[in-house]
This record gives C-alpha cells, sequence and structure tokens, in this order.
C-alpha cells in the first residue's frame, strides 16, 4: 500500500507498515489465498450442495471478511494521508488542494467512497428510515465480498437447475398396490384371496419369465435430453464467464499490454467511476419513488 510520487512538492505517501516489506507480503499471501478459494468455489459449486460444504463456506466467507476489512482500512488510510498531504501542501508554489487532486487514484478514491457509503446514509435520512445504517450497515459491509466471490460463483455454476425447490418425486407409487393406515398402528393391505386369482397371477408370472428378453439399446428419454441442454448451456456460460474474467486479469495485470501500473489504474478508476454512477443513479432513483408517492398523497 504504497502511492505513487505525486506532482513536484508533493510529499511521497509510505505504506502503514512503516519502511520494510510487511505490507508488500500482506499483499502476496492475501492473493494467493484469495485465488485459492476462488478456485474452491468453483469446485464446491459444482460438485456439492451448500448444506455438504458447510465449513468450506463459512471459512471462506471469514477470509472474505477479514479481506474486505482490511480494504476498508486502505481506503481510509488511503484518504486520511491524502488530506494531511493537502494541508502540508497549502502555502507551496504550485501546489495544495488542486495539485493534490491532479492524483487521479486519490481523487477517483474519495469519490468512490462519499458517492456510495455517503448517498446510501443521505437517502435513508432522506426516507427517515436511518437506523439500518446503525444496526446492520458493518455487517453488510463485511458480507458484500461473499455476495460477490461465493454467490455470483454458484449462480453461475447452478444455472442449468431451474426446479428452485421442487426436485423429487413427489407422486405415490402404486405398481405393487397401496397400504393404507386405517388407525392408530394399524394397516389395510388389498391381497388377492380367491384360489382362480392367485393361479392366474402364478401363470402370469411363469408366462413372463418363460419369454426371452431381447435387451434393447435405449436412447435417452425427453426429460435426460432436456437435463443434458440445461448443462451444456451452463457449461458455455460458466466457460465464458471465466474466460472473460481472464482476459480482463491479463490485460490489467500483465506487462505484454503495456505498463501494468497504468492499466491498473486505468482499470480502478473505471470501476470506481463506475461505482459513483451507479449509487448517484440509485439515489435519483430514490428520491424519484418518494417524490412520486409524495404527489399520489402518500406519505413515505
Amino acid at each position: 500500500m504504497v502511492y505513487e510520487p505525486g506532482p513536484e512538492g508533493v510529499p511521497l505517501q509510505k505504506s502503514p507498515f512503516g519502511n520494510n516489506d510487511v505490507g508488500k507480503w500482506v499483499f502476496v499471501i492475501s492473493n494467493y489465498i484469495y485465488i485459492l478459494l476462488i478456485i474452491a468455489q468453483f469446485i464446491m459449486s459444482m460438485g456439492n450442495r451448500p448444506q455438504g460444504s458447510n465449513w468450506a463456506y463459512k471459512s471462506s466467507m471469514g477470509f472474505f471478511a477479514v479481506l474486505m476489512g482490511y480494504m476498508l482500512f486502505g481506503a481510509v488510510y488511503m484518504t486520511v494521508v491524502g488530506i494531511k498531504t493537502v494541508q502540508e501542501s497549502v502555502g507551496k508554489e504550485g501546489s495544495g488542494i488542486t495539485s493534490v487532486l491532479q492524483d487521479s487514484m486519490f481523487r477517483n478514491t474519495v469519490l468512490s467512497l462519499a458517492s456510495t457509503y455517503g448517498l446510501y446514509f443521505f437517502a435513508s435520512f432522506l426516507f427517515l428510515e436511518p437506523w439500518h445504517m446503525f444496526h446492520s450497515f458493518i455487517q453488510y459491509l463485511f458480507m458484500v465480498p461473499s455476495y460477490v466471490n461465493i454467490l455470483n460463483v454458484y449462480a453461475f455454476c447452478n444455472i442449468h437447475d431451474i426446479s428452485w425447490g421442487t426436485k423429487g418425486d413427489t407422486s405415490v407409487a402404486t405398481d405393487l398396490g397401496v397400504a393404507k393406515k386405517t388407525g392408530e398402528g394399524n394397516v389395510e393391505v388389498d391381497v388377492p384371496t380367491d384360489s382362480h386369482d392367485i393361479n392366474n397371477a402364478y401363470d402370469e408370472s411363469v408366462a413372463a419369465l418363460s419369454v426371452k428378453v431381447v435387451e434393447v439399446k435405449q436412447g435417452r428419454d425427453a426429460k435426460t435430453k432436456q437435463e443434458d441442454y440445461y448443462r451444456e448451456i451452463r457449461t458455455r456460460v460458466l466457460l465464458a464467464w471465466i474466460m472473460s474474467n481472464a482476459l480482463l486479469v491479463a490485460l490489467v495485470t500483465s506487462s505484454a499490454f503495456g505498463d501494468w501500473r497504468t492499466n491498473s489504474k486505468v482499470y480502478l478508476g473505471i470501476i470506481l467511476w463506475s461505482v459513483a454512477f451507479l449509487a448517484f443513479f440509485r439515489f435519483c432513483g430514490s428520491v424519484a419513488y418518494m417524490v412520486l408517492r409524495l404527489f399520489n398523497g402518500r406519505i413515505v
């Protein structure tokens, strides 16, 4: 967590861990654990039910929550250091607030944080329902990485399953008869008692056993074909999603496509501005909804 040198006259912003490699190793270790857990999400989502991998999912959620805490700390630290830099730069020729705002990383980070969390609080107070921002917002922040990394992967890996709770055969098999419960501890079963019926059943069974059965290769039934089709669509969508993300990672981090520092700054800027725009768009929609309710005579 080290800033690049800013404009002339703006001091270098150092890591919160001091002049050592602690920050670098924290990043490297966290990066490899994150990649390992992402791979694990695909394995667990493809082969197991969430209930069967309870400890694995909870462990992943715990690590993602810790990682989110570190990211929040980094965002706050970058903002505080940037503000201190502004204070130290005021009065110097060619520096000050304007010079610091030329640092795209600092500017984009502050804009994204303010537009996201600031608009959340403002909209909550605007609707006179700010209580969840005090008793649930922290939990929500630490759960966000699990929504993004676990639920997204599970959803893409299971788009073929359209049953949503209706799986299983709920019909009653009647080929061997039905046993009816007539009372507490009593069961009524219909069985043949006439000797003529018993002899006929025996003759039918002997005739059936004397017939040579020729095994015919059966094709897939309609249900199996439909399930295979859904799984094929799942595979195509999942591969397209993985490959597109891998291509994006290569474009941003590989030196084969130019300076990776410049690419990462451009990509992060696009992400932060997109977050700001979407937060503002949601805020506009919330305000429009409240205004329409007021004009319709309904108090929010």
